[in-house]
């Protein structure tokens, strides 16, 4: 009675614990729970996860457990997934930058739109004289269609 007692006050502190707990068993073949085995007794792995409540988890003992990564492996993992992340950062930004572009592109369309639909006196350099040339009249419905496509184009992207 004492020893199933104690067995389960061990149970529950390893379950506590939520660390790797051994059963170890020695020559005569009498288990102990403990951390670490002493010398001449043979182990059988059990792993508690904490949260998942008292005692120990699923025997591993002869079957294969999945062997921890090296240090260079770790090592590559790690320098992989910060590879990605500063990926992923620079492409958020990029997104972020053509976004605002587009915001800045949309109003300076609508802008022009405006500025053709009120009238306003509309004023561009010749390429080739290198002149000033005012917007006519019969050029405003055509300079007019071009801003709304533009308009179209900038500002229905999202």
């Amino acid at each position: 009675m004492k020893k199933m007692l104690t067995s389960c006050a061990l149970l529950l502190v390893a379950g506590a614990a939520a660390g790797q707990v051994m059963e170890c068993i020695d020559a005569k073949g009498a288990k102990t729970i403990a951390q670490f085995c002493p010398p001449g007794t043979v182990k059988e792995n059990k792993l508690t996860k904490g949260g998942a409540g008292p005692g120990p988890g699923p025997a591993t003992g002869s079957t294969t457990a999945t062997t921890p990564k090296s240090l260079a492996e770790r090592d590559a993992d790690f320098k992989k997934r910060a590879l990605e992340r500063q990926e992923a950062e620079k492409k958020g930004d990029k997104d972020q930058a053509d976004a605002k572009e587009a915001d800045r592109s949309c109003l300076d369309a609508r802008g022009q739109l405006r500025a053709l639909q009120d009238g306003q006196r509309i004023s561009r350099t010749d390429p080739k004289t290198g002149e000033r040339v005012v917007l006519e009249d019969k050029d405003r419905p055509n300079e007019i269609a071009g801003a709304q496509k533009s308009v179209e184009q900038w500002c229905n992207k999202k």
